[in-house]
């Protein structure tokens, strides 16, 4: 509402009623929205889709809070996210891609990599400041590796992220019109399989074809692998004969 309030008449007063129960209370959204500014009103509905809402994956264990406060402090990311939904960002693929460089760089700062505008070069630098050794001969720390979360790095594929989001702002942008949107979701971060919508996470390869291949040979090795043990145990024999069979191993 908040991103649509500079379509009213100017002397439109909105409240909104939230709440349950005991703690119901109306929320005075003119008074917010004069508070807030304009610019970072008109920013509100792109920060709220590509950091995550119904139709988009949030930002693993960002939240909202940090984001905004990162969004409010920079009316460059402001700019930015108030071109969410316009047909500009759609149509014009320089323009897409100059906005989408600024998002990159907001989202890297919501990771803690500042000065970054590559969400591929944020996870690489997040890796290297975890596991960087300060001496050769130091030993590498596998059980720091085996508890780490990937979902804490950045997303690696973000284009599609920002391509949904975008075409999301174009229906929330335009809620006071008809007929929001003549988009249609198809290359807009979806893709239309059994009539039905999916995600498109990523165009191109999933793997590097040299990562691919070394993966496909390391399980063609395991599973000949597999079949010589196989052949080297009856199985046949009782569970304490095969356990026999693995103490003279």
């Amino acid at each position: 509402m908040l991103g649509n309030m500079h379509h009213l008449k100017s002397d439109s007063v909105v409240w909104m009623l939230t709440g349950t129960g005991n703690n119901l209370r109306y929320v005075d959204l003119t008074k917010i929205h004069a508070e807030l500014g304009l610019l970072t009103c008109q920013s509100l509905p792109g920060f709220h889709a590509i950091t995550g809402c119904d139709f988009n994956p949030a930002l693993f264990r960002k939240g909202k809070l940090k984001p905004y406060k990162i969004l409010k402090k920079d009316p460059e990311y402001q700019e930015a996210f108030k071109n969410f939904g316009n047909n500009e960002l759609i149509k014009n693929l320089n323009h897409q891609q100059n906005i989408f460089y600024i998002i990159q760089r907001f989202i890297c700062n919501v990771y803690n990599v500042p000065n970054v505008i590559d969400v591929d070069a944020a996870r690489l630098q997040i890796f290297i400041d975890s596991y960087t050794v300060s001496d050769v001969n130091e030993a590498f720390d596998r059980k720091k590796l085996r508890n780490f979360d990937a979902s804490n790095l950045p997303p690696c594929e973000l284009l599609q992220q920002f391509l949904r989001a975008n075409y999301i702002c174009t229906i929330s942008n335009n809620a006071h019109l008809k007929n929001p949107t003549t988009y249609q979701p198809e290359n807009n971060g979806w893709v239309l399989k059994d009539d039905k919508y999916q995600f498109k996470w990523f165009e191109g390869d999933q793997l590097p074809s040299y990562v691919s291949d070394s993966l496909k040979t390391q399980s063609d090795t395991e599973e000949e692998g597999d079949v010589e043990d196989d052949s080297a145990i009856d199985w046949s024999s009782s569970d304490e004969e095969n356990e026999n069979i693995d103490d003279n191993v």
